[in-house]
């Protein structure tokens, strides 16, 4: 856990998804906070415009002269309710009307806007529904409602404001102007449950796209730098005892055979032509053996001046001879011509009915090498 802590590609990934998380969720919460906040300022003004045309024209006396059903036979209500209806029509509110408190302190409607055959029409004298009685009684105490937010009512979500109506300073009445906002509410409701899942791709995608880039401009070959040997490019000491370490635990290493090889002479060029000759002796080393094992083969760099192949299925010593072989001939072919002689010491060995781990295997192979080493550079 701690080794994955320190990756910076890792680090820098993260850092990536949150900014791009906090980014996106300020610039999602400015536009949704906006849109919707201008959404209820432009409600709020067509509801002002309405109530400014509704008090000019609205005569006093309605709030005075009709109390029940009996008065909507006045050419009094008859004139202003169909005003009312008039307005209702060109400006698309769903609910236009006044409403009153009688003496006895009973919340009544006076005026619809709405259709006499509608069936949501309200009569005179019909009772305020308890939902907004609250609100109405605020408005006859003379305080306008012009609410911040849309409101979720049994016949739906809908946006409601009230406004007294005066008559010689004096609050008579309300207007109430009802918009069906179901459809803006639908829209907002959708964009709070859409709009997470956007971030959430966008953070994901950030991240991999952060955790790409950041390793190919680091790493323009996608080596894992834990595991890779600088020089040669293949893998290193480590990954050789974390392969081995997994065969082992899979014990997945019956069919299996070792090369262990060594270079001959590393020291001497090192002393005698430098250490630039003996980074490029240990590099043609390399190819040869990429030349001539893989892919058959995994390859490590085990140490300095030795090297290991892994071969996970064998089909006996003979193929594994062969190989050395055709590996020590291949480095005569190519190797450098220097006058410090090289070469390479090969050993092998394959899977034994006692062997109980890959460690048994490689120590044959290792000792293997040693022999060989002795027999082409006897002492």
């Amino acid at each position: 856990m701690q080794r994955w802590k320190r990756r910076v590609d890792l680090q820098v990934s993260l850092l990536t998804a949150v900014i791009v998380f906090l980014s996106s969720s300020i610039v999602f919460i400015l536009c949704y906070s906006y849109t919707y906040n201008g959404m209820i300022s432009e409600l709020k003004e067509r509801v002002h415009a309405i109530v400014s045309y509704v008090n000019t024209s609205l005569d006093p006396l309605t709030f005075t002269e009709i109390h029940d059903r009996d008065d909507m036979a006045s050419p009094l209500y008859q004139q202003t309710a169909q005003s009312l209806r008039d307005v209702r029509s060109a400006t698309g509110v769903r609910y236009l009307y006044t409403a009153t408190v009688t003496e006895n302190d009973t919340l009544i409607y006076l005026l619809d806007g709405l259709d006499p055959d509608s069936e949501d029409f309200r009569y005179p004298g019909d009772l305020i529904e308890p939902e907004i009685q609250q609100d109405l009684r605020t408005a006859l105490a003379g305080n306008e409602i012009m609410p911040d937010a849309i409101k979720s009512t049994d016949w739906g979500k809908i946006f409601i404001a009230y406004s007294p109506v005066y008559q010689n300073e004096t609050v008579i009445g309300v207007v109430g102007v009802e918009f069906d906002a179901g459809r803006q509410a639908e829209i907002y409701h959708q964009l709070r449950n859409f709009i997470p899942l956007i971030l959430i791709f966008a953070c994901v995608l950030a991240t991999g796209i952060a955790f790409f880039v950041f390793r190919r401009i680091s790493n323009p070959h996608y080596k894992d730098l834990a595991i890779t040997d600088q020089l040669t490019q293949i893998r290193n000491r480590n990954a050789f005892e974390v392969d081995i370490g997994n065969l082992n635990a899979s014990r997945q290493f019956k069919t299996m055979g070792i090369l262990v090889v060594d270079l001959d002479h590393l020291k001497q060029v090192n002393d005698e032509l430098g250490h630039i000759q003996g980074d490029l002796y240990i590099q043609k080393a390399a190819a040869i053996l990429q030349e001539c094992l893989e892919p058959q083969a995994i390859l490590y760099r085990t140490g300095g001046d030795e090297f290991a192949a892994l071969i996970a299925d064998t089909s006996g010593q003979k193929n594994l001879s062969e190989l050395c072989a055709q590996l020590k001939a291949l480095y005569q072919k190519k190797r450098p011509d220097w006058p410090v002689e090289t070469g390479l010491s090969v050993g092998w060995a394959v899977y034994e009915a006692g062997d109980h781990s890959v460690e048994d295997i490689y120590r044959r192979a290792d000792n293997a090498m040693y022999q060989d080493k002795a027999m082409t550079h006897p002492r």
